[in-house]
């Protein structure tokens, strides 16, 4: 009698862990559908190397916060309204996370732009253009007869205490008749748009406009100003 008892414990025993295989199984089948379902069409996103993490420091690398945050993508000709993306200042490497929490690096040939934190993030390939700045993501801040481009770039160095952490430089440049210019002061600018000297000096004075600290506001308007001037000729 007891070995038949033994008997159908086993039996009771192993038919409640094949029970819970199979529950865990279906768990398993029905999360893969989820992930696919919410994927969808953007499951084009989620191929490619996933992020490396950076090493232990005071600060983080990313544009704004370390955080992803929803972004609108254009992504080979493709809109993704709700992508959820951050951008990293230190590797130049635009991050998604999917939709089971991987972080994937988009592959940067196929961004057409993202909008995150209020900039159109555009990738720009080096070419033979005269100027023209090394390859990476930067900030498109005005397309029109001449373009507006701003690069942050998050170096990491040591302070006196041999703690690692990143500072930030920011470098302008304006696209004009075939070629680029770095711009590092209002002088420059002025020298690098040629024309209508003297106006843009008025224009500057009237607005009471400077270079520093608000240079994305500055080369905007001037060059929006430049642009006029040019058409009304």
């Amino acid at each position: 009698m007891f070995r038949i008892n033994m008997f159908f414990c086993i039996i009771f025993g192993f038919g409640r862990l094949f029970a819970q295989e199979l529950i865990q199984y279906q768990l398993l089948e029905d999360t893969a559908l989820e992930y696919m379902r919410i994927a969808g069409k953007q499951s084009a996103l989620y191929y490619g190397k996933e992020q490396e993490m950076h090493q232990r420091t005071i600060n983080h690398p990313y544009l704004e916060n370390e955080h992803f945050a929803k972004a609108r993508l254009s992504y080979n000709d493709v809109i993704y309204p709700e992508a959820m993306l951050r951008l990293d200042l230190n590797r130049d490497e635009l991050i998604i996370v999917s939709p089971d929490f991987r972080q994937i690096v988009l592959t940067p040939e196929n961004v057409d732009f993202a909008e995150l934190y209020g900039k159109h993030i555009v990738y720009l390939q080096h070419d033979s253009l005269p100027g023209c700045p090394s390859t990476g993501y930067y900030y498109l801040l005005h397309s029109g007869n001449c373009k507006i481009l701003e690069k942050q770039v998050n170096r990491m160095i040591p302070n006196d205490k041999s703690e690692m952490y990143f500072v930030q430089s920011t470098y302008f440049y304006l696209y004009k008749d075939g070629a680029y210019y770095t711009i590092r002061s209002q002088r420059g600018l002025l020298k690098a748009l040629g024309s209508y000297k003297k106006e843009l000096k008025r224009f500057i004075s009237a607005n009471h406009l400077s270079f520093r600290p608000f240079t994305e506001i500055f080369l905007f308007l001037t060059v929006s100003e430049y642009e006029k001037l040019s058409q009304s000729q």
